[in-house]
């Protein structure tokens, strides 16, 4: 039989293993820290990459902040703010005193935060980027005079669009809705027709999603309109249409530095599940386009 003190120690060290993973592992209640975030401290932004020009910026915490002052927080591009600590500690909202400039790359520097367990979050950066303006502030000027482009019936213009964007001839794609505008997108014919009222308005090659990547297929539509929007892989797409989930139709992207992606790839899939239009046809069918046109991928 096992001796009494060893079973006793044996006892006492089972016990103190079950109390420790119970306590730091799981929690008995809300005021405690679990056992993962006493060995780490942690930011993010809760929104995307992503904030409008007027809005405030929402950081969260894995822990509750017990030490926070103004100097531990710098702007890049620099900006005037203030802060304050929700959420007993774990949300940081900063309010800014004016609008932030639209289509630029900010930077937030969290230094040296202290949080309940004693960690220091030393050295954090936070990235975001802001949308261009917004379109009702958008003019184009047509025989002299200048009109928002939301007040022009674009659609009766004909449009010719450059040799790189013009479709094979032969490719014939039938209607599918017969009132109203729509977009239509051929995945097998790597071209984009818009129809009104049953009648072909113009047509246009495009770079949908590459294998592995596909542009989801069904009967969709236009969502919201952007005329520049960041993407999280670190490009910008102008004229930007979105359809469905994280999937846009939009104009060949371009990175920071103004490298343009994909111009020798219409008609070939390429893109991480986007449509990509050529230059000038993407600002077209962006025009051209209502919010609520159904796009039907097929």
């Amino acid at each position: 039989m096992m001796p009494l003190f060893k079973f006793l120690k044996f006892s006492a060290c089972l016990f103190a293993t079950a109390f420790f993973l119970l306590v730091f592992g799981f929690g008995v209640n809300a005021g405690f820290v679990s056992y993962f975030n006493i060995y780490s401290f942690d930011a993010k932004l809760q929104s995307a990459n992503e904030i409008e020009i007027n809005s405030e910026i929402e950081i969260i915490f894995n822990q509750p902040v017990i030490f926070l002052k103004p100097e531990n927080i710098t702007f890049n591009p620099p900006i005037d703010f203030s802060f304050d600590l929700q959420n007993n500690g774990k949300l940081l909202i900063i309010k800014h005193s004016q609008s932030f400039s639209a289509e630029t790359k900010y930077e937030i520097a969290l230094r040296n935060i202290r949080g309940i367990s004693g960690m220091l979050l030393k050295n954090k950066e936070l990235i975001f980027y802001t949308p261009a303006e917004a379109d009702n502030n958008s003019k184009i000027i047509t025989n002299g005079v200048i009109s928002p482009f939301t007040q022009l019936g674009l659609s009766i213009d004909k449009y010719f669009p450059p040799e790189s964007s013009i479709p094979k001839d032969g490719i014939v794609i039938e209607p599918k809705i017969k009132e109203g505008k729509y977009i239509d997108i051929s995945i097998s014919n790597q071209v984009m027709t818009l129809f009104e009222n049953g009648i072909k308005i113009n047509s246009f090659l495009v770079s949908t999603g590459k294998y592995g990547m596909p542009t989801p297929l069904g009967t969709f539509s236009v969502k919201n309109k952007r005329r520049n929007i960041w993407s999280v892989y670190g490009l910008w797409m102008p004229y930007s249409l979105n359809f469905y989930g994280p999937y846009f139709i939009h104009e060949l992207p371009y990175w920071p530095n103004g490298y343009r992606e994909g111009t020798n790839h219409l008609g070939m899939r390429v893109s991480h599940g986007c449509v990509r239009l050529g230059i000038g046809p993407a600002e077209y069918v962006y025009n051209w386009s209502e919010i609520g046109t159904p796009v039907f991928v097929h």
